[in-house]
């Protein structure tokens, strides 16, 4: 009962509404531009400076999508772009992608060993219940600042994620954008001691 009582001093989410917005803000159908680039064929012979190698265009997709700039930057208005990421209940990844479906996938993503992803918790808010979340780091949108604050608007009331738990969603952010691949790897624990083994034979000699 006191364990109960203590989360519940730490809720996930709170209601929010207007256009202040922060860091971890639930907007729904935010509409985001897709870049669709197409090289340009261009023979050596006719080539000339300035010609351009590519031409641009896009597409418009609908995403349901959590802010991920930060707050202090939003509050002082120090970005002209706001950064978000997509989001989609449990239910719609798994219908999407049914290999998410296991625990395994679950526990995975749960314990943030799937870097790409991150998993927030389900609301029990009256007003705005939501499932289990999953963000998609790996898809990342920027909207104009002063937009951004008319689509928070005409959301009406929104979910704002919750200190610790926004912070939370910081860092595994920044860990899935900062990772270092190491030529040589870390051994395994039996390589581990295998050495350990090696080196006190090698010593006893």
């Amino acid at each position: 009962m006191i364990q109960e009582e203590y989360w519940k001093k730490y809720p996930w989410y709170e209601i929010v509404e207007g256009d202040g917005i922060e860091q971890g803000d639930f907007i729904d159908d935010c509409k985001v531009i897709i870049p669709r680039y197409t090289l340009t064929d261009l023979a050596e012979e006719t080539a000339s400076p300035g010609t351009s190698s590519h031409q641009v265009d896009g597409d418009v997709d609908t995403y349901n999508v959590i802010i991920i700039s930060q707050s202090c930057d939003l509050d002082k208005m120090k970005v002209d772009y706001v950064l978000v990421c997509p989001r989609w209940s449990y239910t719609e990844v798994v219908k999407d992608n049914p290999k998410f479906g296991t625990k395994d996938a679950f526990e995975r993503i749960k314990k943030g060993i799937e870097y790409r992803y991150c998993m927030l918790d389900q609301g029990d808010l009256p007003d705005l219940p939501a499932e289990v979340q999953i963000v998609d780091f790996n898809k990342v949108f920027s909207i104009p600042y002063e937009i951004m604050k008319q689509i928070a608007l005409s959301n009406g009331k929104r979910l704002r994620l919750r200190s610790p738990y926004k912070e939370r969603l910081a860092q595994a952010f920044a860990y899935f954008h900062m990772r270092v691949a190491l030529p040589n790897d870390l051994p395994s624990h039996a390589e581990a001691k295998a050495s350990m083994q090696v080196s006190t034979t090698s010593t006893a000699l």
